[in-house]
């Protein structure tokens, strides 16, 4: 998964060993996969492995939680120090990073970070480490010092919320496993597979019924399938078997594989149903851009550079005289529906709609026909032997090795040879016409996700020495072609007119651009990038996403030239959960936190936003103001947010910068306001208009309006908490003060009573308000006041 290079010069890799020898499911429950280090010294040297999770007794199944968080899981990255003494791993499906030793040995504790963990950078001149948390959008600093977080910044992430619910399902293996270190994705490595065949039986199983067809529990050797595109293909059983009715049955895996202790809730499957459902088949290398439905030629049937022939060079495929996907019409479509190649369930005949014994009866098959998109990764393609490179072929069970063509075309699969290299991608309909006919097919469809072969195409043209027009002609020519207008978009980015600007294709040399009502020309835009204009560059794109890559970044409707709304990104610790490092999550851990924001601005909070783990946890409601500029007391716009146990404060959809729509980007104070703390304000203005601009009120740097705003706790500047009235002043005595409430709360006659809930007098925000004891919230009235002084009071500043 990843490698680096120990300074003395030893490499080292860090990756995952599967136990595909060992066979049977309960064999294989909770411990498929060994998490393993790789040593070696030069070329030819010795190797040697050890294991990154020695705290696994792979006897069991499972681990005591608090073992469990001490795995790592799917790693991405390693960084060595510079003498070599400690190296950094990061764990993708754990959330942590753990570190090794100069001979590999684990040491210390893992260190918490954000989810997704990949990329890591070393800082060794602050004693920093950063760590880049993909599937949450930030970044992590890790004090090298004592290993740990010290801090957590987002940055703008557009991916969907449906991919940022569902993704943990597939990768976390701290919530996926029962030894916390292996997950879906152990197998279904990025939604696709691990190149390896399982025997998954169990002989103490049942035979089990689905759709009226019996299923042996020893079902033999069969090889990991992908997951990309699954979801409503076909007749919708899964499994090469089909002994799966549908996706949410595969929830029993957690537990009888995985090694958890219950099957995966209704409400988890979901969200992993909407995440696999929203993956996509990237561009297939071995697919021309365009393929003809002319005579056959090498060049319409698979683009030769990239696959090896019958000999010991790259060489052109011979040519069968077919044109491609032609034979699809008399020899496939029975068994293998257009675009996916996924057929009918075993015992059913051929495809719904052909009748059995039509040309190829599949009633005696054992399996589905299987999803054809996935082929070209799944064989070695090297032609002149018998021999397999990938380890399995084609067919359930990994047999059929990778002979196709050899002498010819002779072999069986001569002549389906391109068809199965180039199925990912989509089929040429005028190729086949009769596979979409769907009085014959009934289940055949036009739509699939497939990211078509030239999608990522770029040219840039700088200057008139810089870039080609011709290849910008033909990637033009492919959008502008009918046939692929549904398979292709393009966008354009770079400076235009003195500034950076976005457009996307619009057909007939026309272009929209990110300003509403403005149109350029493709003349236009490459003598503005031929002259003194500045760099563009054109990107051929998936067409679904050309107006959100081109023009409309934030998929809010508003183009992003006019979209210049205030948006900021905002730090603030409330003194009440804040424990020295960290908020501590309570009201959210209890189920206490409301999902509509307690300030009556109709905000509500996306369900996943409850399941965020780590610093991401939401610890409570905020309110976000702007400022006037010209008077501080007039309030331009509010928005309600959550605040991260990071400090972080997020919208309730769960991103990390906080626009506000209808708002003119300028020059605005930013004020954080809570239910039960002192609200607080920048000193100076800021320009709010970028994604990246920061008002960070943990740090002392950051001036806020008025004297003593904040309060000091370890360095950090947290909020003043104990204004249980909500009138912006606390106070311990006298009219309108703030310990009355809470005594009135826990019951007057009985002060020794709590009283749990979501209430304003739980100033520290545990879930539980308290008038004596430990942990109470009337104490901590009287020492922000003033523990000496208690008539004394503490105003919020403001203005």
């Amino acid at each position: 998964m990843a490698m680096a290079v120990r300074p003395d010069g030893e490499v080292t890799l860090v990756g995952t060993d599967a136990m595909n020898e060992v066979r049977f499911e309960p064999n294989l429950k909770g411990r498929f996969v060994k998490v393993n280090l790789s040593r070696f010294a030069s070329v030819g040297g010795a190797n040697t492995i050890s294991d990154l999770n020695p705290h696994i007794n792979y006897a069991n199944a499972s681990l005591p939680l608090a073992q469990r968080m001490l795995s790592i899981g799917d790693p991405r990255g390693i960084a060595w120090k510079a003498d070599g003494s400690k190296a950094y791993i990061t764990g993708m499906g754990s959330n942590n990073v753990v570190t090794i030793t100069s001979t590999g040995a684990r040491a210390g504790t893992p260190v918490k970070v954000g989810e997704g963990p990949t990329g890591i950078v070393l800082d060794e001149t602050r004693g920093l480490a950063y760590v880049l948390n993909k599937f949450e959008g930030t970044v992590s600093t890790v004090d090298m010092a004592n290993d740990s977080e010290k801090a957590r910044t987002n940055f703008f992430d557009p991916t969907p919320q449906v991919i940022k619910a569902g993704r943990k399902h597939l990768y976390d293996t701290h919530r996926g496993s029962g030894n916390g270190h292996l997950s879906c994705g152990s197998c279904h490595v990025d939604t696709r597979w691990d190149r390896l065949g399982w025997d998954l039986g169990n002989p103490a199983g049942d035979v089990n019924i689905v759709d009226g067809k019996s299923y042996h529990p020893l079902k033999g050797v069969k090889t990991t399938q992908f997951l990309i595109d699954i979801i409503g293909r076909g007749r919708g059983n899964l499994h090469w078997r089909g002994d799966k009715h549908e996706f949410a049955d595969f929830a029993g895996t957690f537990h009888d594989l995985q090694g958890l202790d219950a099957p995966a809730s209704p409400a988890e499957m979901q969200e992993l149903q909407d995440f696999v459902g929203a993956t996509w088949y990237v561009p297939n290398p071995y697919r021309t851009y365009r393929p003809e439905s002319t005579v056959a030629a090498a060049t319409e049937r698979c683009n030769p550079s990239r696959v090896r022939g019958t000999g010991t060079t790259f060489q052109t495929i011979p040519s069968a005289g077919v044109k491609l996907w032609v034979s699809v019409n008399i020899n496939c479509a029975h068994c293998h529906n257009a675009q996916t190649g996924r057929g009918e369930l075993p015992g059913n005949g051929n495809v719904a709609g052909t009748g059995a014994g039509t040309l190829v009866d599949f009633t005696p098959n054992r399996n589905m026909a299987a999803d054809l998109r996935s082929v070209y990764r799944k064989v070695g393609f090297f032609y002149n032997t018998t021999e397999c490179n990938a380890g399995f072929g084609m067919l359930s069970e990994g047999v059929m090795e990778t002979w196709f063509n050899q002498g010819g075309t002779g072999n069986y699969l001569g002549d389906y040879e391109p068809e199965l290299l180039s199925w990912s991608g989509g089929i040429t309909q005028t190729n086949c016409a009769a596979c979409f006919n769907t009085n014959n097919f009934p289940l055949a469809s036009t739509t699939v996700q497939d990211a078509m072969p030239a999608v990522g195409l770029r040219e840039t043209i700088n200057g008139a020495s810089i870039g080609s027009t011709a290849r910008l002609n033909t990637m033009k020519a492919l959008v502008d072609e009918a046939a692929h207008s549904s398979e292709y978009g393009m966008i354009v980015k770079g400076m235009y007119g003195g500034e950076m600007r976005g457009f996307y294709y619009t057909g007939s040399n026309n272009y929209q651009s990110d300003i509403t009502g403005q149109t350029v020309t493709h003349t236009q835009l490459v003598n503005s990038a031929q002259g003194s204009g500045g760099p563009l560059s054109w990107t051929l794109v998936v067409p679904q996403t050309k107006v959100r890559l081109g023009v409309d970044a934030d998929a809010d409707g508003i183009l992003d030239h006019d979209d210049l709304n205030a948006r900021v990104n905002v730090r603030a610790v409330l003194e009440g959960p804040f424990d020295g490092t960290a908020m501590k999550s309570d009201l959210n851990d209890a189920d206490l936190l409301p999902a509509t924001d307690p300030f009556g601005l109709g905000e509500t909070m996306n369900p996943a936003v409850k399941s965020f783990t780590g610093l991401s946890t939401p610890v409570d409601w905020a309110r976000v103001e702007l400022r006037s500029n010209a008077d501080p007391a007039v309030v331009v716009a509010q928005r309600a947010v959550l605040v991260q146990r990071s400090g972080n404060l997020m919208q309730p959809t769960g991103e990390q910068i906080i626009t506000f729509p209808g708002v003119a980007a300028g020059n605005y104070h930013v004020a954080v306001r809570h239910r039960n703390h002192l609200g607080i304000m920048s000193l100076s203005p800021y320009m709010l208009r970028d994604a990246n601009t920061l008002v960070d009120f943990t740090t002392a740097a950051t001036a806020t309006y008025g004297t003593n705003a904040r309060k000091t706790v370890g360095g950090t500047m947290v909020m003043w908490m104990g204004d249980v009235t909500g009138n912006g002043t606390i106070k311990y005595t006298g009219s309108g003060n703030d310990r009355d409430p809470v005594l009135v709360k826990v019951g007057s006659t009985a002060p020794n009573a709590t009283m749990n809930g979501y209430w304003p007098e739980d100033i520290n925000l545990n879930g539980t308000v308290k008038y004596t004891g430990s942990a109470n919230d009337r104490d901590p009235i009287l020492q922000n006041v003033g523990a000496t002084v208690p008539t004394n009071s503490r105003t919020e500043q403001l203005p």
